[in-house]
């Protein structure tokens, strides 16, 4: 199992500082990378622009590729143009819709109160299905950047609507942790995605903490094909495996499911260095 984690990445984890305790900072994490032969990782942040961060991580540890950039909730002022540019211009290489504050996300969450107030948190349509000015201008300028967009916790038909225009764009969009019961996409909405040249991320984090099965999600990666598919972890809670560990076990669970290690390859090296290498080419 060392050797496949050897020029592996993770491109979703979640370090301190934080505003919540986290498993580990930036530092051990890159250390524990180095120590298993890793390749790289994003860091990421539902409030904080992580750009800063990541190219820090990055001087200390060159032999390490580190990603870092903006999630769009309130505290960077929601689906927010300015603040992706300014993420672009510090070294972001990426950028999330909404993930914690999205409303679809809070719809599930609150989904047996059905008198609470969401109308803080948010969408990036309008109650057309239309996409807002604003997040077009997002899509714009992650365009312009070579960023890529990962969408976030919104639900499933704002993403399609997002990799729709995206692609008009010429934009990278991963479907961020598409499996996720808040906000799952269908198999054929994936395959709609990727057939417009998205990718369909599935982090461990819903098959460690019960919400998907091995199972479903090894299904989900047959209908769309190892090449359109990016493993992750999004560990990073105090009651899940480090990083490194996570991504270990991601794949012998997957090779219980007649994946190997071609196939693994594919989605833990292959597709996160195209993903990068599309980052770097605007540096």
């Amino acid at each position: 199992m060392e050797d496949l984690l050897k020029g592996a990445y993770d491109l979703h984890i979640h370090t301190a500082p934080d505003v919540v305790q986290r498993k580990c900072g930036d530092l051990e994490l890159a250390r524990r990378l180095v120590h298993r032969g890793m390749a790289g990782c994003a860091i990421k942040n539902h409030y904080f622009d992580t750009a800063v961060r990541a190219k820090l991580l990055q001087e200390q540890f060159p032999q390490l590729r580190v990603a870092g950039g903006v999630t769009l909730n309130r505290s960077v002022g929601g689906v927010n143009p300015d603040a992706v540019e300014r993420s672009a211009q510090a070294g972001g290489k990426l950028v999330w819709f909404p993930t914690l504050e999205a409303r679809s996300y809070q719809q599930y969450q609150h989904r047996n109160e059905p008198s609470a107030d969401l109308s803080r948190f948010l969408s990036v349509c309008d109650e057309k299905g239309n996409l807002l000015p604003q997040a077009l201008e997002v899509l714009d300028v992650a365009t312009r950047h070579q960023m890529v967009v990962g969408t976030g916790h919104i639900g499933a038909d704002e993403g399609m609507a997002l990799v729709r225009a995206a692609a008009e764009r010429g934009c990278t969009v991963v479907l961020t942790h598409a499996d996720n019961p808040a906000d799952c996409y269908s198999i054929q909405q994936q395959q709609e995605a990727v057939a417009l040249g998205a990718y369909v991320e599935h982090s461990f984090f819903t098959t460690y903490h019960n919400r998907t099965s091995i199972e479903e999600i090894a299904r989900q990666i047959r209908a769309v094909g190892c090449e359109h598919v990016l493993l992750t972890t999004d560990f990073g809670q105090l009651n899940s495996l480090y990083s490194d560990e996570g991504m270990e076990e991601y794949a012998r669970v997957l090779m219980t499911q007649g994946f190997t290690a071609k196939e693994l390859g594919i989605m833990m090296r292959q597709v996160p260095e195209r993903l990068l290498e599309g980052m770097s080419s605007a540096d």
